[in-house]
């Protein structure tokens, strides 16, 4: 998936302060992506357009049930996982996060690039900052009080190839998971529990930039 803004980002040591440094764009720039610019309004009866703006994430996850709609035109997250609700708002123009989920306040704040992207604030009762590097295949930082560290490989352009593997480390705990990129499905272990959700209408891109959600409660 190619994103298409314009952005500069340093990241300094987890625990250190985060620089970002952001160049013009346009709305255009930025329209149509998972963590993106307003997307238009959809006209009456373009009913096949108003669904594929309602991501789903479903399945089990840390031990509990995983229900959680991402609505691509309100620009909600909404549903319950961690044994508890979710209910967050994203606005693009002051570029946070805010709401409950995990049983905790969340107050975030993003940053974006075809390349990046970075969240930072705090949610599950915890600091959080991590920055989701797609071209390098990492998410690194830290949440839930703990360092964190993801690589992947989006195998973006590669013909048949349709299965990404995630590893590495989240909450204490390593993270062994193996996403389908044609049926959605997304399964292993992470939080020393299985993991098997389907994500619909949303993706891995999704799934890791919102990764505060599903990294359990703290």
């Amino acid at each position: 998936m190619k994103r298409t803004f314009l952005f500069a980002a340093a990241l300094l040591a987890a625990g250190q302060a985060r620089a970002v440094e952001l160049n013009s764009m346009t709305a255009a720039d930025v329209a149509g992506t998972a963590i993106a610019a307003e997307p238009a309004a959809v006209e009456s009866g373009e009913k096949a357009s108003y669904a594929v703006k309602m991501g789903t994430i479903r399945g089990g996850m840390n031990g509990s049930p995983a229900d959680v709609k991402i609505n691509k035109l309100d620009w909600t997250i909404t549903g319950g996982m961690n044994h508890s609700p979710v209910d967050v708002a994203i606005d693009h123009e002051a570029r946070t996060i805010k709401g409950g989920a995990n049983l905790s306040p969340v107050d975030l704040r993003f940053e974006w690039s075809k390349e990046k992207v970075l969240v930072e604030g705090g949610a599950n009762r915890s600091p959080v900052s991590y920055l989701a590097d797609w071209e390098k295949g990492e998410l690194t930082g830290y949440a839930n009080n703990a360092p964190l560290k993801i690589t992947f490989d989006m195998k973006e352009g590669q013909a048949g190839e349709n299965i990404v593997e995630l590893t590495g480390y989240a909450g204490r705990a390593p993270v062994s998971l193996s996403y389908n990129k044609v049926s959605g499905r997304l399964t292993g272990a992470m939080n020393r529990a299985p993991v098997d959700v389907t994500l619909v209408n949303c993706d891995l891109y999704d799934f890791l930039q919102y990764f505060f959600l599903f990294a359990g409660r703290n």
